[in-house]
């Protein structure tokens, strides 16, 4: 069975709405865990561990806009949870584009499911349900932004970066 390489163009981060964030050039996912070291003279010699916990971070670097950033800036301010889906984007309509400044012509695969918003599900990240095929893997869950930052060098377009 061939493997299905996805191109870095086709994973995109989208609100609960199913919007994506604007102008993204690139999204990076982080999952970790946390151990505890349990080495005993048992472990003849081995460092043994045991898995305390599993933290997601995911970064956003995006072309500013004054709209988008100040969305993100109030959320952070008001210390108010962002419930994000990082998957795969449907396919954008040929007359749509971003020449056009319709960077919403994007969204959430047909076939993803976004759950209820509702659900209080802070610090997790869960991954789809059996009813999303595998060309629609994704995760979702409630962050909150841990940092935001802007970089505006000197000729060059000005970009965000933001931390959930």
């Amino acid at each position: 069975m061939a493997k299905n390489i996805v191109k870095g163009d086709a994973l995109m981060l989208f609100d609960s709405t199913g919007k994506s964030l604007g102008y993204a050039t690139n999204h990076t996912l982080t999952i970790s865990t946390e151990n505890t070291e349990i080495t005993s003279k048992d472990h003849a010699g081995h460092k043994g561990v045991v898995v305390n916990s599993i933290a997601w971070e995911i970064q956003s670097t995006n072309l500013y806009t004054v709209e988008e950033y100040e969305v993100l800036f109030s959320t952070m301010m008001a210390k108010k949870p962002v419930y994000v889906y990082f998957g795969t984007r449907k396919a954008c309509d040929d007359d749509k584009s971003v020449a056009n400044d319709d960077f919403n012509a994007w969204s959430v695969s047909p076939t993803a499911n976004i759950v209820d918003s509702s659900i209080e599900s802070y610090g997790s990240f869960s991954d789809t349900t059996a009813s999303v095929s595998a060309a629609d893997h994704a995760f979702y869950g409630k962050a909150f932004i841990t940092n935001l930052s802007v970089q505006a060098p000197s000729g060059e377009n000005a970009t965000y970066d933001v931390t959930l």
